[in-house]
C-alpha cells in the first residue's frame, strides 16, 4: 500500500469520526428542542432515548421516511405552542374544541413570531442529520458496542413517546366525551325537586371568564377596578375555588353534580336540569360563542335549558362582541313575563386577549412600561364586567322598585389565569398552572340587600351545584341541604380538591401592582 492510499485511508476515517460527531451534535440539539417545545422535560436521560430512537430508525430509508419524518413534523407543527403551552392535556384538547374562529385567530396571534421559526430549526436539524450520515456512509447501527449501549439506555425509560401518550389520550378523552355527548339523550335523574324559602322572583347567575380574585379590588387589588363589587350592599365570599384550570374543565364540574371520587362530571345531574324539576324557567344568554353539531360539555348543559340566546350563533360566531350586548336581552326576558326565572349569563369577562375585550371600553389607568400593559388590560377587563354587574343591578333594582319583580343576581368565573413573560411583557393566560389560578371572585346581591358582608371560608368549586340549590331554595334528595356558600364556614369536604392544588401547582405568582409602572 502506498503512502498516498494511507493517508487518503486516514482522511476518511478522521472524516467519517468528525463528520459522525457533526451528526450527532446536531442530532441532540435538534432532539433537546423538540422535546423542549413538546413540554417535555429536556433532560440529558429523555434527550438521549430521542436521540438513539432517531439513529436507530434512521438506519432503514424507509424507516425515517415513514417513521422519523412524520414524528418530527408533528412535533414541529405543535412546537410554537408546546414552547408556552407545555404537552396537551384534558383541559387544552377540550379547549380547542370548544374554541371558534375569532378565539384561535387570536391565539395565534398572541404566539411570538420567534416560536414559528421552531418548525424551521427542528426539521432542518433532522434533514442535516441526515445528509451528513448519508453523504459520509456513517452507519451507526452496525456499531455493536453502540448499539449495545443504546439498547440498555433504552430499556431505562420509554420518556421520547410520552408526548404522543399524552396527546393521544387526552384526544381520545375529549372525543369519548363528546361521543357520550352527542349520541346519547342525558335524562335528568334528579327526580322531583321542591322549593322552600325560595323568596326571589329572578334568580340571575353571572358567569365571569377567566378572572382571577386577587386582581379584584373588592378582594384586595389595589387599583379600584370593581366599585360595584367593593361597595355594593350583599355578601362577598373570599375563598371559593375553581373546579379547574380552564372554562370547560371547570365547568363541566362545577355545573354537573360530579362523581366526587374520579372528578368526572355526569350530565344526568347537571344544574339546569335540577332548576326545571323545581318548576322554575331556565334561560342561558352567552357571549362565549355558538354551539353546533359537535357539543361541548358546556354547551350540553346550555341546551336544556328552556331557552338559549348566544351573540356568536349563527353569523356572529367570528365577531368580537361585547357582553354590554347580553344587557338588552335580559332586559327583553326580565319584561316578558312574570313566572319565576332562572337566568344563566355567561360572559366573555377577561378572555385572552384582554386588550380585546376593551373594544368598547377604556383602559383604567396609564402605564408608560410596556412590560405591564397587558395586565393593564386584564385589570381593565374586569372594570367592564363589574360595570355590567352594576347595569344590571341598576335595571333589576328598577324593575323592583316598579314591578316588585325581586331578584337575586351572583356572579362567579370560572377560573383564573397565570402569569408569562413573552418578548418582555407580563400576559396572563393558561401557559402554566399556579397557586392562584383557582381562586375566583363569589358576590351575591339581591333587592332586599340592606347591608354588605364579607366571609373569608374555603369552598369547595366541587360543591357548587350544592350551594346554588340553597341559594335558590331547591330541596332534593340528592343536594346537601346543609351547604351554603353565605355560612362563613370551610366546607367541611372539598374531595380532595385543596390537596390536589397543592400537590399539582408549585409556581406562586401573586397579582402585580401596577400603580405608577
Amino acid at each position: 500500500m502506498t503512502i498516498n492510499n494511507i493517508i487518503k485511508k486516514i482522511n476518511l476515517k478522521f472524516n467519517k469520526i468528525f463528520f459522525s460527531f457533526i451528526s450527532l451534535v446536531i442530532l441532540f440539539f435538534t432532539a433537546k428542542l423538540i422535546l423542549k417545545c413538546a413540554g417535555i422535560l429536556p433532560s440529558e436521560r429523555n434527550i438521549f432515548l430521542l436521540l438513539i430512537l432517531i439513529v436507530i430508525l434512521t438506519s432503514s430509508k424507509k424507516a425515517f421516511w415513514f417513521l422519523v419524518f412524520p414524528m418530527c413534523t408533528l412535533y414541529s407543527i405543535y412546537s410554537p405552542i408546546g414552547i408556552i403551552y407545555g404537552p396537551p392535556n384534558y383541559s387544552y384538547v377540550a379547549s380547542v374544541f370548544a374554541t371558534d374562529f375569532l378565539e384561535i385567530k387570536e391565539f395565534l396571534t398572541h404566539i411570538p413570531i420567534k416560536n414559528y421559526f421552531y418548525p424551521i430549526f427542528i426539521i432542518s436539524g433532522i434533514f442535516l442529520y441526515r445528509f451528513f450520515i448519508v453523504k459520509n456512509n456513517i452507519e451507526f447501527y452496525k456499531n455493536k458496542k453502540l448499539i449495545s449501549i443504546f439498547v440498555i439506555f433504552s430499556m431505562i425509560n420509554q420518556s421520547p413517546a410520552e408526548f404522543f401518550k399524552i396527546t393521544i389520550r387526552s384526544i381520545l378523552e375529549v372525543k369519548n366525551e363528546i361521543v357520550v355527548l352527542n349520541n346519547f339523550k342525558s335524562s335528568s335523574e334528579w327526580g322531583r325537586s321542591h322549593l322552600e324559602n325560595s323568596k326571589y322572583d329572578n334568580y340571575i347567575l353571572v358567569i365571569g371568564e377567566s378572572a382571577r380574585k386577587d386582581y379584584h379590588h373588592a378582594f384586595g387589588y389595589p387599583i379600584n377596578n370593581t366599585p360595584f363589587m367593593s361597595s355594593n350592599n350583599g355578601i362577598l365570599v373570599n375563598g371559593l375555588t375553581s373546579g379547574g384550570s380552564n372554562t370547560v374543565s371547570s365547568l363541566r364540574l362545577m355545573l354537573t353534580k360530579p362523581d366526587f371520587k374520579n372528578w368526572k362530571p355526569n350530565y344526568h345531574l347537571t344544574l339546569i336540569d335540577l332548576v326545571k324539576s323545581a318548576d322554575i324557567k331556565t334561560y342561558w344568554l352567552s357571549n362565549q360563542g355558538y354551539f353546533g353539531y359537535h357539543d361541548t360539555p358546556i354547551s350540553a348543559i346550555a341546551k336544556k335549558s328552556d331557552y338559549k340566546y348566544f351573540l356568536k350563533s349563527g353569523n356572529y360566531y367570528s365577531k368580537n362582541t361585547s357582553d354590554f350586548l347580553l344587557l338588552e336581552k335580559i332586559k327583553e326576558i326580565i319584561k316578558k313575563s312574570k313566572e319565576k326565572k332562572f337566568i344563566v349569563v355567561h360572559l366573555y369577562g377577561s378572555h385572552s386577549d384582554a386588550c380585546d375585550r376593551l373594544i368598547d371600553y377604556k383602559k383604567i389607568t396609564n402605564v408608560s412600561d410596556k412590560k405591564y400593559s397587558y395586565i393593564n388590560c386584564y385589570i381593565s377587563s374586569i372594570n367592564k364586567t363589574d360595570e355590567f354587574l352594576h347595569k344590571l343591578n341598576s335595571f333589576m333594582m328598577k324593575e323592583f322598585s316598579k314591578n316588585q319583580g325581586s331578584y337575586s343576581m351572583l356572579y362567579f368565573a370560572d377560573h383564573g389565569l397565570a402569569h408569562n413573560e413573552t418578548d418582555g411583557v407580563i400576559y396572563l393566560n393558561n401557559s402554566r398552572v399556579s397557586k392562584f389560578h383557582y381562586d375566583i371572585p363569589l358576590f351575591e346581591t339581591s333587592s332586599d340587600s340592606s347591608s354588605r358582608k364579607e366571609c373569608y371560608s374555603f369552598k369547595s368549586g366541587l360543591n357548587f351545584i350544592d350551594g346554588i340549590a340553597k341559594w335558590i331554595g331547591i330541596k332534593n334528595e340528592k343536594i346537601n341541604k346543609n351547604y351554603s356558600f353565605f355560612d362563613c364556614k370551610d366546607d367541611p369536604n372539598d374531595y380532595g380538591l385543596r390537596n390536589y392544588i397543592a400537590k399539582t401547582t408549585d409556581y406562586t405568582d401573586p397579582a402585580i401592582d401596577i400603580s405608577g409602572k
